[in-house]
């Protein structure tokens, strides 16, 4: 047996470092011409997502309730598939862009596309990072070519924020977008939506700027190594939300944003962006996008 240990939160990103990475850094360390009998880059990658066996084995012990018993889904829960979700125009002003809507109707207490979550859009603490620092440079410069790379770079940015949300679970900034139609839900503004993470409460223009909510200290996660966790831990990123009421057949499917925001840093700017997108001063960062690109 082996213990790892990081230094600290933040170390964490390289846990989640990718094949390639690690390869690199291993060859940086140890030398191109050496190799190690019991550790390579395939075997990292087993410890990021664990086999089925080793959490099989594992949720045999003792004390493994909390870990084991849902492993990011909950068995109780109804599921209506996505296949039962349209989308539209959404009713929530102007600018508010595409929307998703019942088919049928839904009973209060249900998730939605569960089945699509593993599918889910991640782009890990380094991409995002590599990301962000390509969209700064090119930002600043006016030059034609920098300008190309700006385009593609600002693209990925956009699809990234105003599809999906961000988060410091894996130790810095990295994001995640929900693969299926549920990427359309749209914020309800002063708590109209019906769609929301169970013990995220509250609403965009009474909440208190500067206090985030413990909802998003997600620290707790920092527990001993699981691999019941580790293994769904992309389903847990893009899971918990329920319909909080009954919602009937042609009624457009609201989410509750604050839900997704997952960064302490960002609680102000995001909050204020909900705000003004609520009251029709600001527009929503597709929006803003599509309008520059029809510019």
């Amino acid at each position: 047996s082996f213990l790892v240990a990081l230094k600290s939160y933040e170390s964490r990103a390289e846990w989640y470092s990718n094949e390639a990475e690690v390869n690199i850094r291993l060859h940086q360390r140890i030398g191109r011409s050496e190799s190690l009998k019991f550790f390579d880059s395939p075997t990292m990658m087993k410890y990021q997502i664990p086999p089925k066996s080793v959490e099989t084995v594992f949720c045999h012990g003792d004390d493994k309730e909390d870990e084991c018993n849902n492993r990011a889904f909950d068995p109780e829960l109804v599921n209506i598939p996505s296949t039962q979700l349209s989308v539209g125009q959404s009713t929530m002003g102007e600018h508010s862009g595409r929307g998703i809507f019942a088919e049928k109707d839904i009973p209060k207490g249900s998730a939605i596309g569960i089945e699509k979550l593993s599918l889910s859009y991640f782009i890990y603490p380094s991409s995002h990072r590599i990301t962000m620092e390509l969209y700064e440079w090119a930002d600043e410069d006016e030059e034609d070519y920098i300008q190309e790379v700006f385009e593609s770079v600002n693209a990925i940015v956009a699809f990234s924020i105003g599809y999906g949300f961000w988060l410091s679970l894996l130790g810095r900034t990295h994001s995640t977008v929900d693969s299926g139609l549920q990427m359309f839900c749209n914020h309800g503004c002063n708590s109209t939506y019906n769609y929301s993470a169970k013990g995220v409460d509250g609403n965009e223009a009474d909440i208190d700027l500067n206090q985030p909510p413990d909802w998003i200290d997600q620290r707790w996660w920092g527990s001993p190594f699981s691999p019941a966790l580790e293994r769904n831990l992309r389903q847990m990123m893009t899971s918990g939300d329920v319909t909080n009421r009954d919602i009937k057949k042609g009624e457009e499917i609201l989410c509750n944003y604050l839900g997704f925001i997952g960064v302490a840093a960002h609680w102000e700017e995001e909050i204020r962006g909900l705000q003004g997108q609520c009251d029709g001063t600001e527009l929503g960062e597709i929006s803003s996008y599509e309008r520059e690109k029809r510019m």
